[in-house]
């Protein structure tokens, strides 16, 4: 979501030939950055040293449970299995905290898609968002993409959900996030939000996680950057069309989340402020309120300009409250009298497909024909049929980059299933999956073969594709190789090099 901002004017700022960013030899030290970003705000914050302190200390590392796949008490459960010690969020059912330092993405469970790693304050916009089962909802601003699979995952893999980015160079992420969480009912379009076009469609919900100038990022930025006013207000600009275009995009009676990772009120406070008052009869504003999460309200002025009182509904999150980053949080409601015009609920229905493509599952794997009972195969391009949720309501216009979920390699044969297709619905195979042990996990996760043992094959039929288990969870999808003249059955992983990682020691190692 977030946008880099303007380095300091300083002599001393030069380009450095192999790097993206301004570097300098006498950039000041972290904790004269943090100071001075604290000054800028000593009118409105209350304990301004303690907030210095936790400016300088490093995150707790968050994460949350797949619920797709399993609950929050199993994956605590397996994280301490592997030495990764965890404890619950209070107000975030899928939520745990791990101390700092630790690096679950080097745990297989995050390659077999069990858990997303995410700030927690960055988990709060989609909890009051609360999408539902088989709605429509738009994450406008959509990278790098935890937001949209938690929206993904909370409506249970229905409906639809659009996660839209500008920027088509963080695609690739979060493309890569859907699959690997098993998440079919998204598509992702590539258009500047601000004009997002009204073929589109509407929704029930909007989330506006808006780029800013990241200063409640400071915690975990390497080099942090001060920003000037003026790029604060080019922010603001954009922040407002974007809000804006969201009200119009949102159907009367639904809900709009406008969220930002920065302290500046230019980009929060006077941005929901100016929305409201161009639109006075057609939006309210609701407590942006978490059971559990201890949060202030918004401001009620700034810099001589008075806010709509309403504005102390929104949530305000400072660093040193709740020990997390810094966030604003504004949640708005679109009454039913005086709506805007806005496009109507014509939406694009691909063609239907053949349930043939779901051969290799009902065949090979022996899954039953009513695990695809919601599901909607569809032609995308030349290398795989997508899976849809059969309530799925694509947009007219932009044409999507990605639908729904890589299932079938449409020109191998036999068909192949997709990796991230066997680990959202691996679990329901009642024949050809095995279990591996701890070193042919790290190998799997490795893209490495495995000899195994035939007490292992019990329920295999012979060569072909295979559901591989570890500790009771789809790992993913593999291939079995009989080579009979040594003789010799071994497992060539299929794990997609774009997730595989150099993992290291197995089980009992940093990364279990």
């Amino acid at each position: 979501m977030a946008i880099p901002g303007e380095p300091p004017e300083s002599p001393g700022w030069a380009r450095s030939p192999d790097a993206k960013r301004p570097v300098a030899p006498d950039f000041p030290t972290r904790q004269v950055l943090a100071r001075r970003l604290v000054a800028r705000y000593a009118e409105i914050i209350n304990e301004p040293e303690s907030l210095v302190e936790a400016l300088l200390r490093p995150l707790p590392v968050t994460l949350w449970s797949n619920r797709l796949r399993l609950s929050r008490d199993v994956l605590q459960a397996l994280l301490e299995r592997s030495g990764l010690e965890s404890r619950p969020m209070g107000w975030n059912g899928d939520g745990l905290y791990l101390p700092p330092g630790h690096r679950p993405g080097q745990h297989w469970g995050f390659m077999a898609g069990l858990f997303q790693m995410q700030e927690e304050v960055s988990m709060l916009p989609v909890h009051l968002l609360n999408p539902q089962p088989g709605e429509r909802v738009l994450d406008l601003c959509a990278a790098p993409g935890n937001k949209t699979a938690q929206i993904a995952v909370a409506m249970g893999n229905t409906g639809t959900v659009v996660a839209n980015e500008l920027n088509r160079g963080r695609i690739p992420a979060i493309r890569q996030t859907l699959k690997r969480l098993g998440l079919m009912n998204v598509a992702i379009t590539v258009q500047d939000g601000q004009s997002l076009p009204a073929r589109v469609g509407m929704f029930d919900r909007v989330l506006v996680d808006a780029p800013c100038t990241c200063e409640g990022t400071f915690r975990k930025v390497r080099v942090p950057q001060m920003v000037s006013d003026a790029f604060r207000e080019r922010s603001a600009r954009v922040q407002h069309r974007l809000l804006r275009r969201a009200v119009q995009l949102t159907r009367p009676g639904g809900r709009i989340v406008y969220s930002t990772c920065t302290f500046s009120p230019e980009e929060n406070e006077a941005v929901v402020d100016a929305v409201l008052g161009e639109f006075p009869d057609a939006l309210c504003l609701l407590p942006a309120r978490v059971d559990g999460f201890a949060a202030g309200g918004g401001l009620s002025g700034w810099r001589g300009r008075a806010f709509d009182p309403r504005l102390s509904l929104t949530m305000r999150v400072w660093p040193h409250r709740e020990d997390t980053g810094g966030f604003f949080v504004a949640v708005l409601e679109k009454r039913g009298e005086g709506q805007l015009p806005g496009p109507g609920e014509d939406y694009f229905r691909p063609p239907a497909e053949s349930p043939d493509w779901f051969g290799p599952f009902l065949e090979r794997l022996g899954m039953e024909p009513e695990v695809f009972a919601r599901v909607q195969p569809v032609r995308r391009g030349n290398r795989y049929l997508h899976f849809l949720p059969a309530d799925h309501r694509l947009p007219r216009a932009p044409a999507p980059d990605m639908l729904g979920l890589p299932a079938v390699r449409r020109r191998s044969l036999p068909l192949k299933p997709t990796t991230a297709v066997v680990m959202l619905f691996g679990h329901r195979a009642t024949r050809n999956w095995l279990v591996v042990d701890d070193q042919q996990c790290a190998a799997y996760l490795r893209r490495e073969d495995s000899d195994l043992d035939p007490r292992q094959l019990e329920h295999c039929t012979g060569p072909g594709y295979v559901v591989v288990q570890y500790q009771g969870q789809v790992l993913g999808l593999g291939q079995l190789i009989y080579d009979r003249e040594r003789p010799r059955v071994w497992l060539k992983s299929l794990m997609p090099r774009a997730w595989s990682t150099n993992i290291g020691e197995p089980p009992g190692g940093e990364w279990a």
